[in-house]
């Protein structure tokens, strides 16, 4: 059942689920969400981005989830969750990945109320405990060092890529985003960018627990985030190779001399 959160009289919360093809997974999620005792969502919106399975049948069993299909020829997680959160009235909106075998109602609370709870974050994100060859690869291998080259004030950030975050509806609806997998990072580059680093918070969620995707997959989600990354490095900094031609950073991609040969 959605009820009004507990955590201020004058904010409501939404909760964001994009999901693709996730029927076998999104009966979890849901059923974690909907059975809360102490549920904080005025709103749960499941975004069903261009599945071919089950996902919206499976969403309509949930009383008091709302479906919100996205039919299009190029379906992809930015354009999903940015139609979540235009068909929302809340204040603040907190999303969630489909496929989290391991989420919890209380990890979910914890993002909105360090949000709410603490003036100076605009954005709150799920740290995850995996090691890169269980899951974030595409963290560790490519949004990490570029967050070290071009953003070194955020690269100590250990989930740059989770999808578990809360953030302000009004401070997300004037940004220019990124209609794929490069959503995740762009809004943490353009409200650190708009508010500082101080203004985002990680909360540890443990070790995160959903199917491990192949190389092909990752393959794409690495080009759409590298694409995001850069369009910010190009859009706050300018030319990209300027700043790749400067000592410090010349220094960071030197492909040490027991690799060079292989």
């Amino acid at each position: 059942m959605v009820v009004k959160n507990s955590f201020s009289q004058t904010r409501t919360v939404a909760l964001v689920i994009p999901a693709r093809n996730e029927a076998p997974r999104l009966a979890h999620v849901l059923e974690i969400v909907t059975s809360d005792p102490a549920a904080i969502f005025d709103e749960i919106i499941v975004v069903d981005d261009g599945s071919t399975d089950a996902t919206a049948s499976i969403t309509r069993q949930f009383g008091g989830v709302r479906l919100v299909s996205v039919d299009d020829a190029q379906p992809g997680k930015g354009k999903a969750l940015q139609a979540g959160w235009r068909q929302s009235t809340a204040d603040v909106i907190a999303t969630c990945d489909a496929d989290l075998g391991s989420i919890q109602h209380e990890q979910l609370h914890s993002l909105v109320k360090a949000l709410t709870d603490q003036e100076q974050l605009r954005l709150t994100k799920a740290a995850y405990g995996n090691h890169a060859d269980r899951s974030g690869r595409v963290t560790e291998l490519t949004a990490k060092p570029l967050l070290e080259v071009f953003f070194p004030d955020c690269a100590d950030i250990q989930s740059p890529l989770s999808g578990e975050m809360a953030f302000y509806r009004a401070d997300v609806e004037s940004l220019d985003l990124p209609p794929d997998y490069g959503v995740d990072i762009a809004i943490l580059l353009d409200l650190a960018e708009r508010h500082g680093r101080g203004s985002i918070a990680e909360i540890p969620f443990g070790i995160k627990q959903h199917p491990h995707q192949p190389l092909s997959s990752l393959s794409i989600q690495s080009r759409q985030v590298i694409h995001a990354i850069l369009e910010r490095v190009q859009r706050f900094h300018g030319d990209p190779d300027g700043l790749i031609r400067t000592s410090s950073i010349s220094h960071l991609l030197r492909i040490p001399s027991t690799l060079s040969n292989h």
